[in-house]
């Protein structure tokens, strides 16, 4: 097939790898795959890819984040509108026999060549214009983003929501027939995140003992603050246990201030931010990967590529966290924001070398029989090519 990939992103951090890696994926199932984005194809066919945002998706940002919102909204709206035209004249060229849409507020290209032309379409959706998002929207056209939500959602061929959360979420404020929606997850790469092909790190990079790690950005909703203290009220059981904290962002001032006040500061690292196609050996020392806290929605791609070296997991008890890691399976589920309840999860796991092996064991084969990169992008074929072929 002929496939257009529409979105609306800067292809940066995950959003690039999630990207990245459908094109790549659904290329290697054969399908000639043509993107239609603000930063046109940044990813090389069937190459590794890239996760840092392309020249163009930096310049976007630079000037998105300065504009007042409601302009941003009204220039969202252009862009899809000649996002629009662009995907016609694709069609018209013979270049599109579907389309797979990454949701974005306000983006309806896809969706237009779709009722316009009767091809397939899917929609991914990780969020909605009702989600609590990190930039906050204008009132003035949230009524509309909601309608023109209700509009696409209805529409769409098929839809692929990252959680159960929000496949109910749409199922309950947008009346959509929950058969029309599978619950697809982020996922990882066994192929390259696989312990068994890692080189050592060099010597002195991470301590020696147990590591609890950490990777992503250092903001308030990681619950980055909660996870220090969790460590400290087990720091004395296990002297020779190390926190290392992986990335950066605006906490971490506070953060290097907060380990200080506890007393911990020869037992908690912070490496810096690491290049995607540099963690793998640094999550391979990883003896537990940690969610401090995440939210209702979002999928955190960090736990997929933890369970893909085959290192527990201990997360809070999110639907999109737990529609993937089984509590005492893959590791340990705490209540959301309970200090105490995460900290006795991590005591546990460090207790028992056996228990994590056997852990990180299954947490890598869910990564291997089900949450990958390639199972995903099958999926979004398989529901555009019987689509395809009942029109």
């Amino acid at each position: 097939m002929n496939l257009l990939y529409v979105h609306r992103t800067r292809a940066a951090g995950v959003e690039g790898v999630h990207i990245g890696q459908i094109v790549r994926c659904m290329r290697l199932l054969g399908h000639r795959v043509d993107m239609l984005s603000p930063v046109g194809d940044f990813i090389e066919h069937i190459s590794p890819v890239r996760t840092e945002a392309p020249a163009t998706g930096k310049r976007l940002h630079g000037l998105g984040s300065k504009l007042p919102e409601l302009l941003f909204e009204l220039l969202e709206l252009a862009y899809s509108a000649k996002a629009s035209i662009e995907a016609t004249r694709r069609y018209r060229q013979g270049a599109v026999d579907a389309v797979y849409e990454r949701y974005a507020i306000f983006g309806f290209a896809g969706l237009w060549l779709s009722q316009r032309r009767g091809v397939p379409h899917v929609l991914e959706v990780n969020y909605t214009s009702l989600t609590p998002l990190v930039r906050p929207r204008s009132r003035v056209l949230k009524p509309l983003a909601k309608w023109l939500d209700g509009f696409m959602f209805r529409r769409a061929t098929h839809l692929m929501a990252v959680s159960s959360y929000l496949k109910q979420h749409l199922v309950d404020e947008f009346g959509i027939d929950a058969g029309r929606i599978s619950v697809v997850p982020n996922a990882a790469d066994p192929g390259v995140f696989d312990p068994a092909r890692v080189a050592a790190l060099a010597a002195g990079a991470l301590p020696e003992g147990p590591i609890i790690g950490f990777v992503g950005g250092f903001y308030h909703w990681h619950g980055l603050g909660l996870l220090l203290q969790a460590f400290k009220a087990i720091a004395d059981r296990f002297p020779q246990a190390h926190l290392v904290l992986i990335g950066d962002g605006p906490m971490r001032a506070d953060l290097i201030r907060q380990v200080q006040e506890l007393g911990l500061v020869d037992r908690v690292l912070m490496p810096g931010k690491i290049a995607h196609a540099d963690l793998v050996p640094y999550v391979a020392r990883f003896d537990i990967g940690v969610m401090p806290d995440s939210n209702l929605y979002g999928s955190p791609m960090k736990i997929f590529e933890y369970m893909a070296m085959a290192v527990p997991v201990v997360v809070p008890d999110y639907a999109p966290l737990t529609d993937v890691v089984v509590d005492g399976v893959h590791g340990k589920v705490f209540e959301r924001r309970d200090v105490a309840a995460m900290a006795e999860c991590l005591a546990e796991l460090l207790r028992d070398g056996a228990v994590r092996r056997r852990m990180g064991h299954n947490a890598r084969q869910a990564i291997i029989d089900t949450h990958n990169w390639m199972n995903s992008a099958t999926l979004a074929v398989r529901h555009l090519s019987t689509n395809e072929a009942a029109t």
